[in-house]
């Protein structure tokens, strides 16, 4: 004789741990989930930042460029921040110009020497950590001389930005002419 035991209450015991198993694996499934897409949007907001980041600092750096180019001070007031720690070494440069006051200064004698400036940028890294960012590349640039001499280099050179209310500032620039070995 086959004998079967069979215990109503003890099938509702393991139909109710098995009920609770079940809620426990949907509970962690759906928090492991949750926290999953709530990591990956972080970082997805985080990288669109840094993208913007990124393209206002590009944005900033062909900004100054153009100043340059046009041999604006007006506009080279506009993108540069007006701090006593603001620096420039130029790539004609023979000391280091500490403080906004100097650094408007040598921009203002840099214009005053050329009749003409063209710089195109060949190469450009940009990098930015909160509230700075830095560009760092290679630009080449050509000069038109009063007296009508004209000076070509290429040069290394490093910008150096703060993000104020959204705008990002120069506060220390430095180019430094890339010297080759003749062919």
């Amino acid at each position: 004789m086959l004998r079967h035991n069979f215990h109503p209450q003890s099938q509702t015991v393991r139909r109710s741990a098995m009920n609770r198993l079940s809620i426990i694996a949907v509970t962690t499934a759906s928090l492991i989930l949750g926290v999953s897409l709530a990591v990956s949007s972080a970082i997805g907001q985080q990288n669109a930042q840094l993208t913007s980041d990124v393209g206002g600092v590009s944005a900033a750096s062909q900004a100054f460029i153009a100043a340059i180019s046009a041999r604006d001070i007006g506009a080279i007031d506009k993108v540069w921040a007006h701090e006593p720690y603001a620096t420039f070494m130029g790539p004609l440069s023979t000391t280091v110009v500490a403080g906004w006051d100097g650094v408007r200064k040598a921009w203002e004698m840099r214009f005053s020497q050329f009749d003409r400036v063209t710089i195109s940028v060949a190469e450009s890294h940009i990098r930015t950590n909160g509230n700075a960012a830095w560009a760092v590349g290679i630009e080449k640039v050509q000069l038109l001389r009063k007296n009508g001499d004209t000076l070509s280099f290429d040069a290394f050179v490093t910008n150096v930005f703060e993000n104020r209310d959204g705008r990002w500032l120069l506060v220390a620039h430095q180019a430094t002419p890339i010297f080759r070995e003749p062919r």
